[in-house]
């Protein structure tokens, strides 16, 4: 068939089932919307910044499970992605990045908005932030470099890529037979079948074994996989902060969250005298590990099943290293135990009674009378007990980088993976932006965003973009004139003299009501509960703003701990 590159792009993009484009327009990607307009099928959202763009890419490929597709012109509409692709990055989402580029016909001149090595070299600019990251240098390659860079978003570790579009090439046409994804995707259910034998039997024999559960579980869709492993052997779950979810967290085995303002019994179990530890998609970085704790290091075995081999071993010696997706894996370990369990029982070696008595014993939240207080101005504790009672398994929550992300991984509780942090990147007005393109990737789920109001204030006027399009998203602020975090691990080295951390109390809800959203604002306990179901109910964009207590500090104090600890130890050495 003859067509022009650009739509043949757009029929690949509909071949992965991509609905929605977001991006800013600019002159160098004009036959890119012209093509847009002939075909019909996929549908562009203007945003109000391409950072935005970005993060809502971002939240439709984490929530759809499927490739999240933003775009931005020339020269600054490229740079403006820059901190959205480098928080897909380093949080592992697939996500295609097309930024427009001056005619082949005058590249390196100087052009107006000019993206070559004359100008700001875009190619360059995102190699560091990405998978793969080229220029279509003629039609002809066009369709090659697209497959690749597809097949290079999914394959292994999964994250973003970047083609840079020329506008010429664009609008040419070609000769093109269009593949399905089966013809130019990768499969990853590879596995060592010796090591998988070895594993299963240090999992039956061992004597207190614990299971981990990172995001890559996720990504690979085994978390039922790590559920039915945990039930066959009685072994207790903890998650990372960013998988939080992955394993159901009111089923008698789960532990919480291990790590950045995880639960008691998650930290003490682990770091006990666990003889087998299998960690199943972690790398077992600093948030998970409170900076690298040396008592997580099982006594016996750590098994650690990665689909990238860099991250096994890296941080902590592998007994077992099992290279490959984690449901295959995970699906050939739990074959292989069935075998192992004949001279075993599970029920009676490690009885689930026992579990439940240590995390009644140690128990899994923080100061747990908060979540009680009728004390105004509201405390987080007694906000996030609220919100919970509204919330049901389905909803989809975002919460952007702040206090807020504390309360959020201490005091809510998932019992399916639908609760998503830019953990990689940490980067504040995530959220904000995120929760509208999960919500056009699950518009029959609720979805809520809960950010902090110095989040609000970074990318809250993407909430005229949920208006425009009739996008039902809540969000939650949690308004306390501060930039919680940071100010809290200010005070831990300068004590109340921090610097840059406080600002002017703002009406969210006010600024909502002018986007063209609904806004509400909260002062007192007991008050959102209500308000939250109305606006579940009411599928409008709607802002919640809830004045919060400042003075409570999130629970960090494990992690500033872990920091002061791993301090010591560099010192002595």
């Amino acid at each position: 068939m003859k067509i022009t590159t650009a739509r043949l792009l757009l029929r690949y993009l509909e071949g992965e089932g991509v609905e929605y484009v977001f991006g800013v327009p600019g002159t160098s990607l004009i036959p890119f919307y012209d093509a847009l307009n002939q075909e019909n099928s996929i549908k562009p959202i203007l945003t109000k910044h391409e950072e935005g763009a970005a993060f809502m890419a971002d939240g439709y490929a984490r929530v759809g499970k499927k490739l999240g597709v933003c775009y931005g012109t020339s020269g600054p509409g490229a740079t403006n992605l820059v901190t959205g692709v480098a928080n897909a990055y380093l949080d592992n989402v697939p996500v295609l990045v097309i930024t427009g580029q001056v005619p082949t016909s005058i590249y390196g001149k100087g052009t107006f908005q000019d993206s070559t090595k004359e100008g700001i070299d875009s190619v360059a600019l995102f190699d560091p932030m990405t998978k793969f990251s080229e220029m279509i240098i003629s039609r002809y390659k066009m369709p090659e470099l697209l497959r690749e860079a597809i097949r290079t978003a999914f394959s292994g570790k999964m994250g973003p890529v970047h083609l840079s579009y020329p506008k010429d090439i664009m609008a040419e046409e070609l000769e093109e037979d269009l593949l399905p994804p089966s013809r130019y995707r990768v499969d990853a259910s590879y596995f060592d079948r010796r090591l998988v034998i070895d594993a299963a039997e240090k999992l039956v024999n061992a004597k207190k074994p614990a299971i981990l559960v990172g995001s890559g579980a996720i990504n690979s869709d085994a978390c039922m996989e790590v559920l039915e492993l945990a039930e066959m052997l009685n072994i207790p779950v903890a998650t990372t902060p960013k998988a939080k979810g992955a394993f159901p967290e009111n089923h008698p085995l789960s532990l919480g969250v291990l790590g950045f303002s995880g639960s008691p019994a998650a930290e003490k179990y682990l770091t006990g005298d666990v003889d087998v530890l299998l960690v199943v998609g972690s790398s077992l970085n600093q948030v998970t590990t409170s900076s690298w704790d040396p008592h997580l290091k099982p006594s016996e075995c750590l098994i650690h099943i990665n689909i990238d081999p860099a991250d096994i071993g890296k941080n902590y010696v592998a007994d077992i290293g099992l290279i490959g997706d984690c449901q295959a894996v995970l699906n050939e370990i739990s074959f292989r135990v069935l075998r192992e369990l004949q001279n075993h029982d599970p029920e009676k070696e490690r009885p689930l009674e026992d579990v439940v008595r240590f995390k009644d014993e140690v128990g899994i939240f923080l100061d747990e009378e908060k979540m009680h207080s009728q004390a105004v101005p509201v405390k987080p504790q007694t906000l996030m007990r609220e919100i919970q009672e509204v919330l049901d398994d389905d909803t989809i929550v975002f919460v952007d980088t702040g206090s807020h992300v504390s309360w959020a991984i201490h005091y809510l509780q998932f019992n399916q993976p639908n609760f998503y942090v830019p953990f990689g990147l940490l980067t504040m007005g995530y959220a904000t932006a995120a929760a509208i393109g999960g919500k056009l990737a699950a518009p029959e789920q609720p979805v809520v965003a809960i950010v902090g109001d110095g989040c609000f204030q970074m990318n809250g006027m993407e909430i005229a973009t949920a208006v425009n399009y009739d996008i039902p998203v809540v969000w939650i602020v949690q308004n306390n004139s501060l930039l919680g975090l940071v100010h809290e691990l200010q005070k831990f080295e300068l004590g109340e003299k921090t610097v840059s951390t406080t600002f002017k109390e703002i009406n969210c809800a006010k600024i909502a009501e002018g986007l063209g959203a609904n806004g509400y604002r909260i002062e007192r306990p007991g008050e959102i509960g209500e308000i939250l179901v109305e606006a579940i109910k009411s599928d409008e964009p709607t802002v919640i703003d809830v004045k919060i207590d400042p003075s409570e500090v999130p629970p960090i104090q494990g992690f500033v701990k872990g920091i002061a600890e791993l301090n010591n130890r560099l010192a002595y050495l």
